[in-house]
């Protein structure tokens, strides 16, 4: 079986789906991706990628009001908890530069089954106008809402009008790599009723690992990041409070510049280790708790190291599920005015915290593993 995925280009939205497609390629399907931007990361993964949006720029698309005055903190991309008509409007544009170079991927290598997360509309068009199934995994709480998908058919319909796609894809499977004890947790109008479970499990590109990154910490460990776009866009300095108070905590922080100026961060103490990139799963093994920006990525991936989590609110569109982490009793949300030594410490020191975390991980690991998710889509699909 030929599978095409589909991925908007941004690491956040495709480092989720390399584990899934690994195990396509592993069960001796043939895989390719079409996507562009930063995607083209999966041919470092060892895929054939299709670049279908060559040379182009996409800080316009996600940005096309953009003033020179700095991104605009309400901003979808940016925004605390944007609501699915604004990532409708955002995700309908940066699919919609990407329509015609899938479609053309698409009819050069004719695929049996196309995957595509909710977010990347020109996935399910083209899958409608190639006639075949459609999985869509579902990358975590923002991208779960049903009304999410129906929004984006509507602000893709230019396109789907001006290539006479009239239909649906043949089949569309659902997939959620929630833990179901946090899918329970969301509102109604976030959940996927009928999706099929997926392990997430954790990809962040392959490295080599630095020497303090194979020893054992001396002091707890504790990982701070931004992601892979805030940081970039002078986000970084919101961690200098946190830093501050990082002086007085006995732990050793590990903060990822994330392509972030390290100048922005001024009087770094000593037990603060800037580095510019670390596979996350790896640093997370060596962790205690971790401060992140919310993305869903960097949630799940956390929840599978079991350790405790504090969301800075800002930073991320993906962090509308951020508020699951207090109400499942694994960690904290916190303003980076005031996040300071007594979160820090909480996260290290608080065993309700560690237990429920354990818990979560738990129910992770439970859930179906990208193999057997392959499995049972082939039996049902090929």
């Amino acid at each position: 079986m030929r599978v095409l995925f589909v991925t908007s280009p941004g690491l956040g939205h495709l480092f989720p789906t390399i584990p899934l497609a690994q195990a396509f390629r592993a069960a001796g399907h043939r895989v390719r991706y079409a996507t562009g931007g930063l995607g083209l990361a999966a041919a470092e993964a060892g895929f054939d990628v299709v670049d279908v949006t060559p040379d182009l720029d996409y800080l316009p698309v996600y940005l096309p009001q953009e003033s020179g005055d700095g991104v605009p903190t309400d901003h979808p991309m940016f925004a605390e908890d944007p609501d699915d008509a604004e990532l409708a409007t955002l995700f309908a544009r940066v699919s919609g530069v990407m329509v015609d170079g899938v479609l053309a991927a698409a009819c050069d290598w004719s695929p049996d089954l196309m995957v595509a997360p909710p977010l990347q509309a020109a996935g399910r068009l083209v899958a409608a106008a190639l006639g075949v199934p459609l999985v869509e995994p579902r990358l975590g709480s923002y991208d779960s809402g049903a009304s999410l998908r129906t929004l984006l058919r509507a602000g893709t319909a230019p396109h789907w009008e001006r290539h006479g796609v009239t239909g649906e894809p043949a089949a569309t499977v659902a997939l959620t790599t929630l833990p179901p004890s946090l899918t329970a947790l969301l509102p109604e109008d976030r959940r996927t009723p009928g999706a099929g479970l997926l392990r997430h499990v954790p990809y962040n590109g392959g490295s080599v690992l630095p020497g303090w990154l194979r020893e054992r910490p001396r002091a707890p460990r504790i990982a701070v990041t931004l992601g892979t776009i805030e940081a970039q866009w002078g986000g970084i300095a919101i961690l200098e409070p946190l830093l501050k108070a990082a002086r007085g905590v006995d732990a050793e922080f590990v903060v990822t510049l994330g392509g972030g100026d390290p100048a922005l961060l001024s009087d770094v103490p000593p037990n603060v280790r800037l580095v510019e990139w670390a596979p996350l799963d790896q640093l997370l093994d060596t962790c205690a708790a971790i401060v992140h920006h919310g993305g869903s990525g960097t949630l799940l991936t956390a929840a599978a190291a079991g350790i405790p989590q504090c969301v800075i609110p800002r930073g991320s569109y993906q962090q509308t599920g951020a508020d699951l982490l207090p109400a499942r009793g694994i960690g904290l949300v916190a303003e980076a005015t005031t996040l300071g030594a007594a979160e820090c410490r909480a996260l290290l020191r608080d065993d309700r915290l560690r237990e429920n975390a354990r818990q979560v991980r738990a129910e992770l690991l439970a859930m179906p593993t990208p193999a057997e998710t392959v499995a049972r889509l082939a039996e049902s699909l090929g």
